[in-house]
């Protein structure tokens, strides 16, 4: 028996000196990369043929019915005199500050439904539906509650003495896009609170009861452990959420398809516009340049972010 044991043993080691160096890498890898194989085709079908379409039409004038004519950089000349372009980035950025209300917001109740609160299994799937339903359905029904003629809200105020006419919520530029910001910071705060609420329920519990033996309790405890201990996890939450809201059109589609005058027109529903057809019709060509263009703001601002950001990381 242990002739044959000591045998099986020495035979593959023979076996893989007999291979040559690409019969060995093949056999050690080859699972691996045939594994990776279907990734990084959906990687070139759905990823870097749209970037390569989108960048060989910047230079084109494209309707998607005529064909497509060569103009060289006029597309680049009109983005940069396209004020409504423009004006569509400064609200793109202000829309972002809803991350100011949404995330201290879901840390408070990650700190709340970390605790031992009864019924807290029941308060975290209240807060995450929000961001299960569809963003869409959720922007109808508000759309319906902002109604001047028979929304809820306004009835609810009336009916309250708190107003005497209806307001026409989504009329207004400041109070559409005010709607528009809250909705989202609704719709995505819990999404949050859950991803916080992992970083929390991850710090090892010995630290929090060396601080209590310390004398360490409420804000102190969050100021020095917890946000420390959660800071690459906090990195990467504020790293989506400033990116998600970056790139997002928000529940403006619904709401108010941009108006009133271009006042919610955020910039990916600029580009939306601009593909699927907006005030001055459909021009792919154009599309693809605002498109282009703002994701290479995009780039820029991520790889600042994870450079001014770096120190949140302790394990560096």
């Amino acid at each position: 028996m242990t002739d044959l044991s000591v045998k099986s043993d020495r035979t593959p080691a023979v076996s893989m000196r007999a291979l040559n160096p690409f019969q060995v890498f093949r056999r050690k890898y080859g699972a691996a990369y045939l594994m990776l194989l279907i990734p990084v085709c959906c990687f070139v079908l759905f990823s870097l043929y749209p970037i390569a379409w989108a960048v060989k039409y910047v230079f084109y004038y494209y309707d998607g019915v005529r064909p497509e004519r060569f103009t060289g950089l006029a597309n680049f000349q009109r983005l940069m005199d396209d004020q409504v372009y423009w004006s569509s980035l400064w609200k793109q950025a202000l829309f972002s500050l809803k991350i100011i209300l949404e995330l201290p917001l879901a840390f408070m109740l990650a700190l709340l439904l970390s605790s031992q609160l009864r019924g807290k299994n029941a308060f975290r799937a209240m807060f995450v539906m929000p961001y299960i339903l569809p963003a869409s359905t959720m922007a109808l029904v508000v759309y319906i509650l902002l109604n001047p003629y028979n929304g809820g809200l306004n009835q609810l105020l009336i009916a309250l003495n708190l107003i005497d006419q209806p307001i026409a919520f989504l009329s207004g530029g400041w109070t559409a896009f005010a709607s528009g910001m809250l909705l989202d910071a609704w719709q995505n705060f819990g999404i949050n609170m859950l991803l916080l609420l992992v970083g929390l329920t991850s710090i090892p519990k010995d630290v929090y009861e060396s601080a209590d033996i310390d004398g360490a309790t409420g804000w102190t405890r969050v100021r020095y452990i917890s946000l420390p201990m959660m800071g690459r996890i906090l990195q990467m939450i504020l790293f989506l959420s400033i990116l998600g809201t970056l790139k997002s059109m928000g529940p403006f589609l619904v709401l108010t398809d941009g108006g009133p005058n271009h006042a919610t027109e955020l910039t990916f529903l600029y580009i939306f516009h601009q593909f699927f057809g907006g005030d001055t019709g459909t021009n792919y060509g154009y599309g693809a340049t605002v498109a282009v263009f703002t994701a290479l703001i995009l780039v820029v601002i991520s790889i600042g972010y994870f450079k001014l950001t770096k120190k949140m990381d302790y394990h560096n």
